[in-house]
C-alpha cells in the first residue's frame, strides 16, 4: 500500500484513532484515501460492522463496497454500514420505529408524495394556492426539520409566526402540523423525516443511542462540507463514545448551501473535537500546473476557509485562456467553433470536452452552436432547452394559434396558467371530440359545447378560453416577436411565476427570457419568420436533439454545480460576467460571494489539460440588450491568463451582428417602447438607495431583509470606511451585510 500512496495520503490512511479532518483537494485522490483506510481497517482487525462510513450517493457507497473488498479479500467488506445518511438511518429507523410511534414497515414519501399531502390540506382549508404554493409550503418544511424546528417548535417562533403574518401565510404554521401528523397517522416519512427522527431518537432515548455509539466503533463521513445542521448534529451524538470519526471534504468545494449545506460543519469541527488531527491532501494528479496555479490564486481571496494549497507534478501545460465576445450568441457559436477545431487539430473524442454555465438558460445558445455543426451533445441533469416545461408551454400556445386542431397543443395549455378547468371537464370534452372523430377545439367552436353535462361557470371559462385563442390569432400576421410578448403578457404566466421567485422558477424565468432572445434573432435573421417558419425551424432542431442524444460520444453540458466531482480533459466556463456569474442575487453578502468563488474554482479544477473562460459584453434578456462586463472573478486571476484572443474575437459581432440588421430593435430599447418589458427586473434591483445613518443601527436590533426575513444585529464593523453589520437570520443564518447596500428595515 505504501507505494501507492503519497506521504500526506498514507498517514490519512493509517491514523485511524481519535477524531481526524482530510482535506482533499480536487484531483487529489480523496476516493483512494477513503477506501484504503477503511480497508486498513478492516485488515487490523476491526469488524465491518463495526464500521459506519456515511457517502452522498448509493452508488459511491457501493462502488467503494467493491473495492474495499477487493484490497481485503475479505467479505466483511460488505457488513461496513456504508451508505448515504438516508439510507443509514432508514436502516435504524426500521429496527426502532416502534420508540417513535412508528410501525417498522414504515413508508417513505418521495418529494411528490409529500407535495401532494400538503396540496390536499391546502385544498380542505380552501386557502388560496398562490399564497400557499404546495411546493413553496413543502421547501419551506424541509428548510425548518433539516434546521432541526419541528411542528411544535414552529408555535414557539414568534418572529418566524410575525413573518409569515406579513407574508400572508398566517395558516402555515397549521399546515405544516397537520403535515406532520397526516404524515404520523399514515405511517410515513418523508426523507427529512429520515434525519429528524433519527436525531429524536438518538435524543430521547438514550439507552438506543448508546447502543449505536458502541456499535460504530469508526465513523468516517465522505464530503464533509455538503452537510447539513442535522447531518451535522447526528454524526456528534454517534461519535460521542469512541471519538474515533473521521471527515472528509474540501471547504473550498462547498457550493451547495442553498440545499441547506452549512460549510461551518467542516471549518468548527476543530473547535468541538480538539484533539483532532489534521491531513492536507494537497497533491493534484489531475490538472496541469497553469491549471493548478489559477485555481490557487483564486481561492486565496477567500477569507472563510482552510488554508492550503494544492501542486502538482503534472506538465505545465498551456495558459487558461480568457475570451471576451460581442455578445452570448457570439459566445456559443464561437465556443462550439473552437470545440470543433480542437477535436480535429487534437484528434480528441467529443466525451472529452465539457461546456459549464452558471444557470440552464445559457446552453441554449452554445446548443445552437453545436447543432449547426453537427457536433453531438448531451445535457447533463436537465433537458435540452425545447424539453423544458416553460418552453414547451409558450410553445403550444404558438402552435395552437396557427393549429387550432392540434389537440396535444390545446390539452398541455387549456388549464395553464391555471383558469379552473379541471380533469373531468378536459376528459369530458375528449370523449365528445373522440365519439365525432374530430379535434376539441372543433367541439369547443361549436353548439356540440352545449352537450357538456357541465355547470355554467364551466362553460364560460371554456367560451373563455376559446376567445382568449381568438384573440390571440388575430396577431398571427404581426411580429412575432411582438405576437410571443402578447401572449405571454395576457395569459400572465410571468406574472404566476414571479408569485413565487423559488430557485426552480427564478430558472424558468431565465429560460423564458432566453426563448424570447430566439424569437427575435428568428424575426431579424430570416426573410420567412412567421410563427409557423419558427414552429417548423425548432421542430427541426428537436428532431436532430433526439437523434444525437442517444450518440455514444458527446460533449456534455452542465452547471458548474452538476460539474462537481467530474473530470474533462478540456473544459469551457461561459458566462464569466458580473450580474450572471457571480450571480446578481450573490453580490451583497460577503458569505454569498465566496460561494460563488469556490464555484468557480470547482469549475476550473475539473480540467485536465485546457480551460477556456469567456463573457460577453452584452447579454439578452427577453428580447432586450443588456450591457455586461467580465466577472470580478476574472480580475482577481486575468495576469495569469492567455488574453491573446480578446481582440480577435470581440469585433466580429460588432460590426457584424444579426442586430445590426435590424437597427429598429436597438432604437425602440432607447424608446422605452414594448421591447422594454423585462420580467426580470424587478428581480435584479436588490441594493437599496437609502443610506442609513450609522446612529440608527445597533447591537441587538432586529431588521426585516427582503431576501433573508427578520434577524437580530451581532456586530457592527467600521473598520474599512464602510459600515458592514453582522445579523443572524432565523431563517438564513448568519450573513455579513453592506448597509449601504443591503435593503432592510428596523423593526425593533
Amino acid at each position: 500500500m505504501a507505494y501507492t500512496l503519497n506521504n500526506e495520503q498514507l498517514s490519512a490512511v493509517q491514523n485511524t484513532e481519535g477524531p481526524v479532518i482530510i482535506i482533499a483537494g480536487p484531483g487529489s485522490g480523496k476516493t483512494r484515501v477513503v477506501t484504503e483506510r477503511i480497508a486498513h481497517l478492516i485488515n487490523s482487525g476491526t469488524s465491518g460492522q463495526n464500521i459506519l462510513a456515511l457517502t452522498f450517493t448509493n452508488k459511491a457507497a457501493n462502488e467503494m463496497k467493491k473495492r474495499v473488498h477487493s484490497i481485503t479479500n475479505n467479505q466483511d467488506a460488505f457488513s461496513i454500514w456504508m451508505g448515504t445518511f438516508h439510507s443509514i438511518f432508514a436502516k435504524i429507523l426500521r429496527k426502532e420505529a416502534i420508540k417513535i410511534g412508528y410501525t417498522n414497515n414504515f413508508t417513505i414519501y418521495d418529494n411528490e408524495d409529500s407535495i401532494k399531502t400538503i396540496r390536499r390540506i391546502i385544498d380542505n382549508k380552501n386557502l388560496d394556492k398562490e399564497i400557499y404554493n404546495p411546493k413553496y409550503i413543502f421547501s419551506k418544511i424541509s428548510f425548518l426539520k433539516n434546521h432541526l424546528i419541528s411542528d411544535t417548535k414552529y408555535f414557539e417562533q414568534i418572529d418566524l409566526i410575525k413573518n409569515d403574518k406579513i407574508n400572508n401565510q398566517e395558516e402555515f404554521k397549521n399546515i405544516y402540523q397537520q403535515y406532520v401528523k397526516i404524515c404520523q397517522t399514515s405511517n410515513a416519512m418523508d426523507f427529512d423525516d429520515l434525519l429528524i427522527k433519527t436525531y429524536d431518537l438518538f435524543k430521547h432515548h438514550v439507552e438506543t443511542l448508546k447502543k449505536y455509539q458502541t456499535l460504530f466503533q469508526y465513523i468516517l463521513i465522505d464530503e464533509y462540507q455538503d452537510t447539513n445542521k442535522v447531518q451535522d448534529a447526528i454524526v456528534k451524538q454517534l461519535s460521542k463514545k469512541h471519538q474515533n470519526i473521521c471527515i472528509v471534504g474540501d471547504d473550498s468545494q462547498s457550493i451547495y448551501s442553498f440545499r441547506g449545506a452549512n460549510i461551518n460543519n467542516m471549518l468548527q469541527f476543530k473547535n468541538y473535537f480538539k484533539t483532532v488531527k489534521e491531513f492536507k491532501l494537497e497533491q493534484n494528479y489531475r490538472s496541469t500546473k497553469n491549471i493548478v496555479k489559477v485555481a490557487n490564486i483564486l481561492i486565496e481571496k477567500n477569507k472563510n476557509k482552510i488554508n492550503k494549497r494544492i501542486f502538482t507534478n503534472q506538465e505545465e501545460g498551456e495558459k487558461i485562456k480568457l475570451f471576451e465576445y460581442y455578445n452570448d450568441r457570439e459566445e456559443g457559436d464561437k465556443t462550439a467553433e473552437k470545440i470543433q477545431e480542437s477535436i480535429y487539430k487534437n484528434k480528441t473524442n467529443r466525451d472529452e470536452y465539457a461546456i459549464l454555465y452558471r444557470t440552464n438558460s445559457q446552453s441554449k445558445a452554445v446548443e445552437d452552436g453545436l447543432r449547426k455543426r453537427g457536433i453531438s451533445y448531451k445535457i447533463f441533469g436537465g433537458l435540452s432547452f425545447y424539453q423544458r416545461k416553460e418552453i414547451k408551454d409558450i410553445l403550444a400556445y404558438l402552435k395552437l394559434i396557427t393549429n387550432h386542431h392540434d389537440d396535444t397543443a390545446l390539452l398541455r395549455i387549456i388549464n395553464y396558467p391555471s383558469r379552473g378547468i379541471g380533469l373531468t371537464t378536459v376528459e369530458k370534452l375528449n370523449e365528445i371530440a373522440n365519439k365525432e372523430q374530430t379535434s376539441i377545439w372543433s367541439i369547443l367552436n361549436s353548439e356540440k359545447i352545449d352537450q357538456l353535462k357541465i355547470n355554467s361557470s364551466t362553460k364560460n371559462k371554456l367560451h373563455n378560453f376559446k376567445n382568449l385563442i381568438c384573440d390571440f390569432h388575430t396577431k398571427i400576421n404581426e411580429d412575432l416577436f411582438t405576437t410571443s410578448q402578447f401572449i405571454v403578457k395576457k395569459t400572465q404566466i410571468i406574472d404566476k411565476l414571479k408569485e413565487n421567485l423559488n430557485e426552480e422558477n427564478i430558472n424558468r424565468l431565465e429560460n423564458i427570457s432566453e426563448l424570447f432572445n430566439t424569437i427575435k434573432f428568428f424575426s431579424i435573421k430570416e426573410t420567412n419568420n412567421s410563427i409557423t417558419d419558427f414552429i417548423n425551424e425548432i421542430s427541426l432542431d428537436e428532431n436532430h436533439d433526439q437523434k444525437e442524444i442517444n450518440n455514444t460520444e458527446h460533449v456534455s453540458l452542465m452547471t458548474l454545480h452538476q460539474s462537481k466531482g467530474l473530470e474533462f480533459k478540456y473544459v469551457y466556463i461561459l458566462g464569466v460576467e458580473n450580474g450572471l456569474f457571480p450571480s446578481q442575487k450573490k453580490t451583497k453578502h460577503q458569505t454569498d460571494i465566496e460561494e460563488e468563488r469556490r464555484l468557480f474554482y470547482v469549475g476550473i479544477t475539473r480540467a485536465i489539460k485546457n480551460v477556456c473562460i469567456s463573457y460577453a459584453l452584452n447579454r439578452f434578456k427577453f428580447g432586450t440588450v443588456i450591457n455586461s462586463s467580465k466577472s470580478c472573478f476574472i480580475e482577481e486571476i486575468e495576469h495569469l491568463l492567455n488574453i491573446d484572443n480578446i481582440t480577435k474575437y470581440n469585433t466580429t459581432y460588432k460590426n457584424q451582428s444579426l442586430l445590426n440588421k435590424n437597427k429598429h430593435y436597438i432604437n425602440k430599447q432607447k424608446n422605452k417602447s414594448s421591447l422594454d418589458y423585462n420580467p426580470l427586473k424587478k428581480l435584479k434591483k436588490i441594493s437599496s438607495d437609502i443610506y442609513r445613518d450609522k446612529r440608527l443601527l445597533k447591537i441587538g436590533q432586529k431588521i426585516k431583509h427582503n431576501i433573508f426575513g427578520i434577524g437580530e444585529i451581532t456586530n457592527i464593523d467600521l473598520s474599512d470606511g464602510n459600515e458592514k453589520i453582522k445579523v443572524i437570520f432565523q431563517n438564513s443564518g448568519e450573513k455579513i451585510l453592506l448597509t449601504k447596500f443591503a435593503k432592510f428595515e428596523i423593526i425593533e
